[in-house]
């Protein structure tokens, strides 16, 4: 399953809390979050790059179809 993860140097984003307030950040690509779609993805990447004033990219990463009872 395509989803999707940004990048922002050579760091991952892990999460966005309050529209910006709150962003983690790791450096193992294995431990960033994703998003299910692009345009979630490219709305966080907005919000990381306007809270940091940096540039932000999107890429997509393949992640295997969890079961349902798994979340």
């Amino acid at each position: 399953m395509t989803r999707y993860v940004v990048m922002v140097e050579d760091r991952w984003v892990t999460a966005v809390y309050d529209s910006g307030k709150g962003i983690g950040f790791t450096r193992s690509k294995e431990d960033a979050s994703s998003w299910v779609t692009y345009e979630r993805a490219v709305a966080a990447a907005r919000t990381v790059a306007q809270s940091c004033n940096c540039d932000a990219a999107v890429h997509c990463v393949d992640e295997p179809a969890y079961p349902q009872s798994w979340k």
